[in-house]
């Protein structure tokens, strides 16, 4: 299963730009509806839907690259022993799980329709005898 679902070629690799902008659409959509949090959890879970949708690869493969960011950021916010304060914690921390949720979830879908389309037993056409 490196790299890919279930040994599945993935389909469209600009995918990733749906959750890069999802952010931006989720402050328009915020503004016209006046929720927030809502807003943004919202369309994070939809981006990392039509993502894996789109271009369906192995959780742990597609989040590595996240993690590593993640982790040196944290270990140099630690190492200048400096107060790290993000304003927007609130709704893009809840954009990112939406995210991340999506992706689980739509993940745990096809793999399920996939089995569900194993188990349905074949039907053969017999050829018309001659």
């Amino acid at each position: 299963m490196e790299g890919n679902a279930l040994n599945r070629e993935p389909g469209r690799q600009w995918a990733w730009l749906i959750p890069w902008f999802s952010g931006g659409f989720a402050s328009l959509v915020s503004n016209v509806t006046g929720a927030d949090r809502v807003s943004f959890f919202v369309v994070g879970m939809t981006a990392g839907t039509i993502w894996q949708l789109l271009f369906r690869r192995d959780l742990a493969s597609r989040l590595t690259f996240m993690a590593v960011v993640v982790t040196v950021g944290v270990v140099a916010t630690l190492a200048s022993r400096r107060e790290f304060v993000w304003e927007d914690m609130n709704t893009a921390g809840l954009g990112a799980i939406g995210i991340l949720l999506g992706l689980i979830y739509t993940e745990h879908y096809l793999r399920w329709r996939d089995r569900t389309a194993e188990r349905r037993p074949t039907e053969t056409i017999a050829e018309p005898r001659r």
